[in-house]
């Protein structure tokens, strides 16, 4: 029978069952005799049923042992194997199948929606598809840890300490639902990994590069000057230019679910923009075809917000590279241009 300790609610939490076995003993070998001891073990299945299972295991020599000690050594064994806190997963019980069965149905109606499918990229690239295939109850901290060290040769800090955080958390989840009896990820250490440039534009460089933009400029001026994140610059619509200079933040465009609320309450608000820039953004919508108040100001060809990634890409990069920048090497004149910069 399964035992179960009931809550003052009503729900009940499911530990493994009191087995009360003792197993047996036998002699096994033909020149070198040994102990084998046999007992069962009860695995969880899909359908959260249990299944039994035959276990075998070498006691000991019998040059060496007697067969109380033997069946000595098999109770302890069987304790072991069959404490509550054990649990015998099925092999069917990979990763991938936890992660797409359980965690990601759990938690991610959790999880904000600008932020979602980031986390779940994430997850998925360098979580589960290293270890998709594996069982749970095989995942083991040296396996789990030189992967991390691994990824640590290639990628930043930050996938660094992203990867340990969500496997904690999976496992996390996975010891909670009884699939596991310990959770393999939480003494992984942080490996050394590379140390991040902080180099940027000098005030002539920025100068340099503004002339440049041709006619993205104002989209660089109003990074600088305002402090916008990329996603609330392109969100902007004509009617958020509101009088006194002001700047209505009202939305963000992610390049994954679209139109957003901002990331923060503060985020929401009125900018102030200096006149310089006022100016030069009522001459820029001046000059655009769609006057209509729910046109975006920074728009594509077609009407949508202009995507961060790709003016990155095709305007700011282009421009940096247009002055001999070097993206990828710290140590030419210029640092490597980003959204950051």
């Amino acid at each position: 029978m399964v035992s179960v300790i009931k809550s003052p609610n009503g729900i009940g939490r499911h530990m493994s069952r009191d087995r009360y076995q003792h197993g047996r003993v036998e002699e096994v070998g033909k020149r070198v005799k040994k102990w084998k001891g046999h007992f069962y073990v009860y695995e969880r299945q899909l359908d959260g049923s249990e299944k039994r299972r035959h276990r075998a295991v070498v006691l000991g020599l019998k040059s060496e042992m007697t067969r109380g000690k033997a069946e000595e050594a098999l109770r302890d064994q069987i304790a072991k194997e069959t404490a509550p806190t054990t649990v015998h997963a099925s092999p069917d019980h990979t990763l991938d199948w936890f992660w797409k069965n359980r965690f990601k149905p759990l938690k991610e109606p959790t999880w904000k929606a600008s932020s979602a499918p980031k986390m779940v990229w994430f997850i998925e690239n360098y979580i589960v598809e290293p270890f998709k295939d594996v069982p749970l109850g095989k995942l083991n901290r040296f396996d789990i840890q030189m992967h991390l060290s691994r990824l640590a040769t290639k990628f930043s800090k930050s996938v660094v300490v992203n990867f340990r955080t969500y496997i904690r958390a999976m496992l996390d989840e996975a010891l909670e639902q009884d699939f596991i009896g310990k959770n393999a990820a939480r003494k992984l250490i942080l490996p050394a990994t590379r140390k991040p440039s902080k180099r940027t534009l000098t005030v002539d460089e920025i100068a340099e590069l503004l002339g440049h933009m041709n006619g993205h400029r104002l989209i660089v001026r109003t990074f600088l000057t305002l402090g916008l994140r990329p996603g609330e610059l392109f969100a902007l619509r004509r009617d958020d230019r509101i009088a006194g200079n002001y700047l209505r933040i009202d939305q963000s465009v992610s390049p994954l679910v679209g139109l957003v609320d901002p990331k923060t309450e503060a985020s929401s608000a009125c900018v102030w923009m200096p006149q310089s820039v006022a100016t030069e953004l009522d001459f820029w919508m001046d000059s655009r075809d769609d006057k209509r108040p729910e046109a975006f100001i920074f728009a594509s060809r077609k009407g949508t917000p202009l995507s961060a990634n790709n003016f990155l890409k095709r305007a700011l990069k282009k421009a940096g590279d247009a002055l001999g920048m070097r993206w990828r090497r710290t140590a030419e004149r210029f640092p490597r241009v980003s959204s950051k910069t």
